[in-house]
């Protein structure tokens, strides 16, 4: 029997198989977009799900506290996965007391104070950057005379007494460093402790003729009609260096690195957030602190900042050695937790 041969012409052909390969990529994209959305669904339910971490962390009523309180307000925490609960203490010595008794996770200290415990056997790890001293004046610190005092310059403190918060300090030894460079050695003057809020009056009643002040102290004898400042003691000692750092204990850290992670995050999050706006900054600060909004406008936004210049901060440590307050020069990375390497600024 002869078969019937049918000729189909090639763009006929053609056409077919065009047409199937049309179908085929119509049905795979529909697959691969329904796999996509599936995906997303299913991530978006393990987020939802997910519960935030739990963190502790000390706060003092101060300005350069407010920035952790922002994060909290402004759900900076939040929207990073944490569930932060501040607890406020009166003073930095009873926060560090009770981070060491575990009731508390994460505290903030200027750095040369947690130099100092460490070489006692605190064991604190650098967490995150909070804030450096000013790049040009006016800054927080301050050594203050009376505007009618016989004092001009620093070369003047020899033999003189300076009234300040507390002794064997970062801050002492900044005004050490600063006076030397002036000709004036750590024997040729001495400290006594006066907390700040006492200081404007004493200064005034010429109680005591020199004081290492702070902000806000700083600028409101800066804006008295009775006192001058004759120094910037953090600025012109070693220009932005760090003022405050926060800080866990290094079995917390190393247990609890997600942790540690976010809340070195969020502290970058929170200082892009003041920096973007000084106007709310400012309002942010009296808020938290209390203080009269007309003084905060006069006072210096501080420099937070969750990066940390290394060059600075290892000089700040020799600084210290120099002073007399650590023992022994250390290299300052070997206190740097994880969550703090990728804002190491070389």
């Amino acid at each position: 029997m002869r078969m019937l041969a049918i000729e189909v012409p090639v763009p006929v052909i053609k056409s077919r198989l065009l047409g199937q390969g049309r179908i085929f990529m119509r049905k795979l994209r529909s697959a691969v977009i329904g796999l996509a959305s599936s995906i997303i669904v299913l991530t978006g339910a393990i987020a939802q799900d997910a519960k935030p971490i739990p963190l502790k962390v000390g706060t003092l009523k101060q300005g350069s506290l407010t920035n952790v309180w922002v994060a909290k307000e402004a759900e900076i925490f939040k929207k990073n996965g944490l569930d932060v609960e501040l607890i406020e203490f009166r003073n930095g010595n009873e926060a560090i007391a009770a981070q060491r008794g575990g009731n508390v996770d994460i505290v903030l200290t200027i750095p040369g104070t947690a130099m100092a415990a460490n070489e006692r056997g605190f064991d604190l790890m650098l967490i995150s950057g909070s804030e450096t001293s000013q790049k040009t004046t006016p800054d927080t610190g301050s050594i203050v005379v009376r505007k009618d005092s016989p004092i001009k310059d620093l070369s003047d403190l020899k033999g003189k007494t300076v009234a300040i918060s507390g002794t064997h300090t970062q801050k002492t030894v900044a005004i050490q460093t600063l006076l030397k460079r002036h000709g004036v050695g750590p024997d040729d003057f001495k400290f006594i402790e006066m907390p700040y809020a006492s200081q404007v009056d004493a200064l005034r009643n010429k109680q005591i003729e020199v004081v290492a002040s702070l902000d806000p102290w700083t600028t409101l004898l800066r804006n008295s009609d009775f006192a001058k400042v004759l120094a910037y003691d953090y600025y012109e000692s070693l220009p932005e260096q760090p003022i405050g750092g926060w800080y866990g204990r290094r079995e917390f850290v190393q247990k609890n690195a997600e942790a540690t992670k976010r809340f070195a995050h969020s502290m970058c999050d929170v200082a892009d957030y003041m920096r973007a706006d000084l106007n709310r900054a400012r309002k942010n600060i009296a808020a938290y602190t209390g203080l009269d909004e007309a003084l905060v406008k006069e006072v210096p936004v501080n420099l937070w900042t969750c990066q940390v210049d290394l060059n600075v901060w290892q000089k700040t440590a020799d600084m210290m050695f120099e002073g007399g307050e650590l023992q022994k020069k250390f290299d300052v990375t070997s206190w740097f937790a994880d969550s703090v390497k990728p804002y190491v600024v070389k």
